[in-house]
Parts: structure tokens; C-alpha cells; sequence
């Protein structure tokens, strides 16, 4: 007996390649008009700058590092801005 596939939640974190984990937040950041770069991965100086902006914007402590937390901050602004899950 076959089992189905099971689909990767596309908003769940990345937990097994930190290449992935900056595309799933440079995608968002993307997404709510804070970075216009490609999503590559790679965590530059364009990217750290959209992710200070965006913490400057949601009152968070700016570090430009792409985190977890950053991540599930960035999905929650979503939600509320009514975008795309």
C-alpha cells in the first residue's frame, strides 16, 4: 500500500536550509513591498536592510538578521494586511 505525499506547508519555517529560510522571508518581505530584489537566499545587504525596515516599521528591535522570529512576525503582518497564506 502506497502512502500519499505529504505536502510541505509553504508557511512553516524552513528547518534544513538556512538558503531556504532567507527565500521564505525575502519572499514576504517581497510580498508586503519592503524588498523589490530577487529571492535568492542569500541573506545581502538588500536583504538585511528590508528586514530592518520592516522591524522598524512593526516597533521590533532592528537587527537585519533573517530569524524565525522575523518570519512569524512578518506571516502575522500579513494575515492582518489580508495577503496571501
Amino acid at each position: 500500500m502506497q502512502r500519499a505525499a505529504v505536502k510541505a506547508d509553504p508557511d512553516a519555517w524552513p528547518a534544513n536550509s538556512r538558503l531556504d529560510q532567507v527565500k521564505a522571508i525575502q519572499a514576504i518581505l517581497r510580498e508586503l513591498k519592503f524588498y523589490n530584489a530577487p529571492v535568492d537566499g542569500i541573506a545581502s545587504i538588500g536583504t538585511r536592510n528590508a528586514i530592518r525596515d520592516y522591524e522598524k516599521m512593526a516597533g521590533l528591535k532592528e537587527s537585519g538578521e533573517p530569524t524565525k522570529a522575523v518570519f512569524d512576525s512578518l506571516k502575522e503582518m500579513r494575515a492582518l494586511m489580508g495577503g496571501k497564506r
